[in-house]
């Protein structure tokens, strides 16, 4: 193309640059107006991302351990490396991450020989040489990570590389160790983002499901809610407590106010909606969207929107049932249909009892049938169960147990022990296998594993609503260095333990059957409501206008739930009252903070259980006064109870009923709610709960039997506890067997007698 032609292309391009400015200037309304209108929920706030400030955090580096809780560690010659996790959320970005490292190298290291290497996700960040002057002394060393390499799932690896002798030595020398200080700690550096509006990214950024810490999930209402608003809150925060799973999940409640900086969840109806959300606009059907949180330059909200609250609901159900399927950053519900209800005691979370279960079922990640090292960490399965099967000191749960182990060497002592709860169930002796072609041919993909098959049983008085079943295989380990004339070089060998994911275990041929109230099987596994997963058979009572903390109790009980079952309450009804029969055949969960709440339920008070709780803790409300008599400090404690008693309307049904004093025991309830190794010793009929106290259970109430169980069990059952009746009752057993055999004996003589 020559210089006129460009020449010419330009002016052409300039004139009907300046011809579209005329027209845009003489008729732009008519033009805009064909244009597709824009909704605001659509508009990206313009924030620059430099004015998001930057956050750093010094954490103990000792709590990200992956060993648990850990007061010091001391790296060996045989012990050599520890590791630790840490991670990066998608809505934050770590600009900066190093870590403090407080050691002692032993005295009898050889300096410039012996390092302490520090790994990013198995990429060398540097290398701590061990001077002389660090001999025996505590050094404090900084390592800087480079921010490319942090990933969201992030491991810091240790390595203790040593040396005593320049001649001939040994790993297993107690001389050759580095000790790691638990002043230790690691620095980030972080940076809140603004994530794009998609729905596929549930439930990130809303519920934690990454790191152990705990979620905390603010839920918004434009005023009270009624019964309806509530169900759908109910079955959100359920769903939200299944995505949590043992973190723990909180629900603070807000009415008509928007937290600050939070992501949270709001509920909107087309006449009914926060004042800072009123800009988005109505709905012709149940929605579920995510937009940008106003005033915040990083905070989504999760819009559970409807015309009114049926399509709330409805949506709120959609999330719970289709939350993998989901995408956009809005989803109209259009023909959805609820899903059916669920059978009695199929809880996802729960170990199916009708049939052997295999280990693959029970396992929860790949991987977690398998442990590697000279020493391999324990392997560990979670097994829950319905808390009401009936067991009796004599049950036994068989366990058909197929394990696979690298042979000993040199004939060394192994074994695999098989721990439940803790307790040592049984040990196995790990023999080396001679003969290498057998196993060989029978597992091809096992080249130099042995093999054993071993069928045992559990005594079920160790087992729980909640298990944990731990195979520890122990290796011993002798290392010889040899002498300076014959110096010999070890290399270690790490070991590679299998649980064969073909195992199986039998919980089949157990009654379900339970004596309550018991608040032990409510706290640890939410019955007897979580009996059906989907609490289609659970009628939660709140009053109207219940203010923002019961609701939150409420919501902090469902998420508790959620995450214990694994199953979010899709069918679960709220309503304010006992009317119309809705109590019929249900079991009843009562949120209140006074007695005039629980209409209808008068069978047992809490509100006069609490009177008497605060007569008698005058002395936890102090005063102290000045020389003047001038009144200091008063102090608060508050206080809230949990109780059960049997349904007034269905024989074996239950009534749970929360109450807390006020907004103080609202707190001390809902922290321990949220807490999901809290509450584990509440147990009886009633609870009393008080602040930085261990909670105070004790009977009160008669006895009722939820489940079925056979009149002969029935009859063994109630003898348990009574030994001198069970003494009487075998003695009359007894003599009414004697009687039998006397009595048939003597009609035999006479019949012979008759005969001759």
């Amino acid at each position: 193309m020559n210089l006129m032609q460009r020449l010419h292309l330009s002016l052409k391009g300039a004139t009907l640059c300046v011809l579209s400015a005329v027209i845009g200037s003489l008729g732009g309304t008519a033009f805009s107006a064909q244009l597709e209108p824009t909704y605001i929920r659509d508009v990206q706030p313009n924030f620059r991302v430099d004015q998001i400030p930057v956050i750093r955090r010094d954490t103990p580096l000792f709590s990200y351990s992956t060993e648990g809780m850990i007061e010091q560690i001391k790296m060996t010659g045989i012990y050599n490396e520890r590791s630790f996790r840490f991670y990066s959320p998608k809505n934050e970005v770590i600009s900066k991450a190093s870590v403090t490292l407080r050691y002692t190298p032993s005295p009898a290291l050889i300096p410039q020989q012996s390092q302490l290497n520090v790994y990013l996700n198995g990429q060398l960040q540097k290398s701590l040489p061990v001077t002389k002057e660090q001999l025996g002394s505590q050094v404090s060393a900084t390592v800087d990570f480079n921010p490319k390499q942090i990933e969201e799932t992030n491991r810091i690896t240790l390595e203790f590389v040593g040396n005593y002798t320049n001649v001939c030595g040994t790993v297993s020398n107690p001389s050759l160790w580095l000790t790691v200080d638990s002043s230790s700690f690691l620095t980030l550096s972080t940076q809140m983002v603004r994530l794009a509006n998609d729905l596929s990214l549930i439930p990130t950024p809303f519920v934690n499901t990454l790191s152990p810490a705990a979620t905390t999930l603010p839920v918004v209402f434009a005023s009270a809610p009624n019964n309806l608003m509530k169900q759908a809150a109910a079955v959100v925060a359920s769903w939200a407590g299944v995505k949590a799973e043992w973190r723990g999940i909180d629900f603070p409640v807000y009415y008509n106010e928007q937290p600050s900086d939070q992501n949270f969840v709001a509920f909107v109806t087309n006449d009914s909606r926060p004042d800072f959300l009123k800009f988005l606009p109505k709905v012709n059907a149940p929605t579920v969207s995510v937009v940008d949180a106003p005033n915040s330059m990083f905070a989504k909200v999760l819009v559970i929107a409807g015309r009114n609250e049926d399509d709330l609901l409805t949506a709120a159900r959609y999330l719970a049932a289709q939350d993998k399927g989901i995408a956009g950053g809005l989803v109209t519900i259009e023909g959805f249909s609820a899903l059916p209800d669920r059978k009695a005691y199929d809880a996802p979370a729960w170990l199916p009892t009708g049939e052997k279960v295999s280990f693959d079922k029970i396992a929860k990640y790949r991987g977690q049938l398998t442990s590697t090292g000279l020493h391999p960490a324990p392997i560990k399965l979670e097994v829950k169960l319905p808390p009401d099967l009936f067991m009796v000191t004599s049950s036994n749960v068989d366990l058909d147990l197929r394990y696979r182990y690298t042979k000993p060497t040199n004939r060394e002592a192994a074994q695999m022990r098989f721990l439940l709860n803790d307790q040592l169930v049984k040990s196995y002796e790990l023999k080396p296998d001679t003969n290498s072609n057998s196993f060989a041919s029978q597992f091809s993909m096992l080249n130099g594993l042995a093999n054993l098959w071993n069928n045992t049983s559990i005594p079920s008085r160790l087992l729980s609503a909640e298990n944990m079943m731990t195979f520890d295989f122990q290796y011993a380990l002798s290392v010889s260095g040899g002498t300076t004339e014959n110096c010999k070089s070890v290399a270690l060998i790490p070991n590679q333990v299998e649980i064969d994911p073909n195992s199986t275990i039998d919980f089949s041929g157990f009654y379900h059957f339970a004596r309550l109230p018991d608040l032990k099987l409510f706290t640890v596994s939410g019955f007897p409501f979580s009996k059906y997963a989907d609490l289609s058979q659970t009628l939660v009572l709140i009053r109207d206008q219940a203010p923002a903390n019961v609701v939150s109790t409420m919501l902090n009980t469902m998420g508790r739930i959620g995450a214990q079952i694994g199953y979010p309450a899709t069918k679960v009804t709220v309503d304010s009252a006992v009317r119309g029969g809705n109590a019929k055949d249900k079991d009843i969960l009562v949120f209140a903070e006074t007695s005039q709440d629980l209409s209808g339920l008068e069978k047992l008070e809490p509100e006069v259980l609490l009177e008497k709780m605060r007569g008698n803790d005058k002395k936890l409300f102090s005063e102290k006064s000045d020389n003047s008599g001038r009144t200091l400090v008063t102090e608060d404690t508050g206080i809230a109870a949990m109780a059960q008693y049997e349904s007034p309307y269905s024989s074996g049904r239950s009534v749970v009923t929360l109450m807390g004093d006020g907004q103080d025991g609202s707190f001390i309830l809902n922290k321990r709610l949220m807490n999901p190794g809290d509450l584990k010793v509440v147990g009886g009929s009633v609870a009393i709960f008080r602040p930085n106290a261990v909670p105070s259970s004790f009977e009160a109430g008669p006895s009722y039997y939820t489940g079925s169980l056979p009149w002969h069990q029935r009859v063994w059952y109630s003898l348990l506890d009574q030994p001198l009746l069970l003494v009487l009752f075998t003695l009359l057993c007894a003599i009414l067997f004697a009687g039998g055999i006397y009595y048939l004996m003597h009609s035999i003589i006479r019949y012979r007698s008759r005969r001759h």
